[in-house]
């Protein structure tokens, strides 16, 4: 196998496609093919508007365009480019459900006849495809999907859940593709980071996560034999991404997921299985924002050359009219039943779902509130995950100017239909629970995966435990347990508060996602005392904006300018 020539050897990428009927024969000749790799669309099927951050502006996308992303465009683009390629393929690394309002109306049949109008080849099942259900999934790829789904690392066949065992018959481990002459097998890796967060209220998977390695180096050992080109499509993260890249012999090129990162240029990762080999990684980014372009060469069953081109999708991109027809019906439905462009409260900076340091953030300090708070539920504190807060509440392009934020916008900060939980837990569970965050939290970079509200503690992320967990109290700032004035109370990430005792009990409000156990919280998943209010989170952090904003007169950044310090990492 031989290192991959860079795309300056670009005579290799202008040899003749040997269009024709029947197979040619490619023996020995340097044959080109264009990927068109997709991934974590989130339902984002309609052109949305945000302030590109840093990140993004880097990688194409530029400032005060009127929209970004949008299936009609993506259609463009994907016309464009196949029209200009030749040998194609269309490969999607899954989460095209949930992210949007559009999903909530109509259960993933819109981004399913989205995907199948795109021309998509074949498809990962993504851990998101399943927040409606197993059922739903199950109908969508029955009624709408053209295009292949796939999964080797789900067992449905382990389930006795029969539309489980529907998926099984849906949901292929590969699928191989002539392309002109050239065989590509495509393996698919699912989510298994989130496993046990694929269920919403009373949705669960039920199957069982075969491993990763030795999963992928059974099918793409099986396949090797009967193709030109071994492709494995996941949707799984970078760090697997990059293991299999290292340690699979079989494979020539990787399309990955789940992350929401996108590379330009693609990555190119030295084979440890088999030395002198490289083999491509590409990542396509998230929220319908890019489309990744790769073109390879392939001769005798190696790729000897290649090139990649991250495209952006921005609101100068003309729209493709067979989509816009597609989605006629659904936008005027959607616009009939939510009031999209309903003001909510208003910002002149942009509220950020992740805090600078690690800790708490402000976006995430005021859904906890709101949840916390909101008329009914009113506990001693609140808690929700943090990966459940989706976006940041954008800002206006211009600092003078104020951003106004809208029902949609919630949607999309907010896109699951969870709602609002409330039980009673020991000290001693209270404990447990933060021990639970500081060790989440270590394995992601001692970033917190929760976000709390009248509580306080220092997640201790070298020894995987929260520790001065505080409840209540003066919140008086401090540096020492000495500079509290009432009796009892310590001084916990810089604030005065209530220790907690093993035997009280204390009252929390969560979301039912967590509740049961979503995210790995199972400390919660067996609580006797659960209650779910039926109150959605969305709701009642909509309210609480409205309330807060007094009248919309006291801009979100002013109330909530940054993360206060209720959790303090440590590393």
């Amino acid at each position: 196998m031989r290192r991959l020539a860079p795309i300056a050897v670009f005579a290799l990428l202008c040899v003749s496609c040997l269009e024709g009927s029947g197979a040619p024969d490619l023996d020995g000749v340097p044959v080109r093919l264009t990927i068109l790799h997709t991934g974590d669309i989130h339902s984002r099927i309609l052109p949305y508007a945000m302030v590109p951050q840093f990140t993004d502006q880097e990688l194409g996308l530029e400032e005060g365009k009127e929209s970004y992303g949008g299936a009609p465009q993506i259609a463009t683009i994907l016309k464009d480019e196949r029209a200009a390629s030749g040998r194609s393929l269309h490969l999607d690394s899954g989460d095209y459900f949930q992210g949007a309002p559009i999903f909530n109306l109509f259960d993933g049949e819109v981004e399913m006849r989205v995907m199948s109008k795109f021309g998509v080849d074949a498809a990962i099942a993504g851990n998101h495809e399943f927040d409606a259900g197993a059922r739903n999934y199950a109908t969508q790829i029955e009624q709408w999907a053209d295009f292949r789904v796939l999964g080797a690392n789900y067992d449905f066949a382990s389930s006795n859940d029969p539309w489980n065992s529907r998926l099984d018959g849906l949901i292929d481990p590969y699928a191989i593709f002539d392309v002109d002459g050239l065989t590509v097998g495509v393996v698919g890796m699912a989510n298994l980071s989130s496993i046990t967060s694929i269920h919403e209220a009373d949705n669960s998977m039920d199957v069982t996560a075969l491993p990763t390695l030795s999963t992928l180096e059974f099918y793409t050992g099986l396949i090797e034999p009967q193709v030109d080109l071994v492709v494995v499509m996941t949707h799984l993260g970078l760090d697997d991404d990059e293991l299999i890249a290292r340690t699979n012999p079989h494979v020539d090129l990787v399309l990955g997921g789940h992350l929401h990162v996108a590379f330009d240029p693609i990555k190119v990762i030295p084979s440890e299985a088999q030395p002198g080999k490289d083999v491509i990684i590409s990542a396509a980014g998230a929220f319908a924002k890019f489309v990744q372009r790769v073109d390879i060469v392939v001769k005798d069953g190696d790729i000897v050359a290649h090139d990649s081109r991250l495209i952006p999708i921005m609101s100068d991109i003309p729209p493709d009219p067979e989509m816009e027809e597609l989605l006629e019906d659904y936008v005027r439905e959607l616009e009939d039943t939510i009031n999209l462009e309903q003001p909510v409260a208003h910002t002149t900076d942009r509220l950020r779902r992740f805090g600078n340091s690690g800790g708490d953030s402000p976006l995430g300090n005021l859904v906890a509130e709101a949840m916390q708070y909101r008329s009914g539920i009113e506990t001693d504190f609140g808690m929700t995950n943090s990966l459940g807060i989706r976006t940041d509440i954008q800002g206006p392009a211009n600092f003078e100017d104020v951003h106004v934020v809208t029902i949609e916008e919630l949607f999309n900060v907010l896109p699951f239909d969870n709602t609002i939980t409330t039980m009673f837990l020991s000290g001693a569970e209270v404990q447990a629970l933060f021990d639970y965050i500081a060790s989440r939290s270590a394995s992601r970079g001692c970033s917190t995966q929760a976000q709390i509200s009248s509580a306080r503690f220092v997640m201790d992320c070298a020894n995987e435990v929260g520790v001065d967990i505080t409840i209540g109290g003066s919140w008086d700032e401090c540096e020492s347990d000495e500079d509290c004035e009432i009796s009892g109370e310590i001084c916990s990430a810089n604030a005065c508060g209530r220790p907690i005792a093993p035997t009280e009990s204390y009252e929390l409000a969560t979301n039912n996602y967590i509740a049961q156990g979503g995210s790995g919280f199972f400390v919660l998943e067996n609580n006797t005392t659960q209650e779910d209010s039926g109150i959605s989170m969305r709701d009642a952090v909509r309210f609480f904006m409205q309330d807060i904003a007094d009248g919309d007169s006291i801009p979100l950044n002013q109330l909530y300018p940054s993360g206060d310090g209720r959790i303090t990492p440590r590393f």
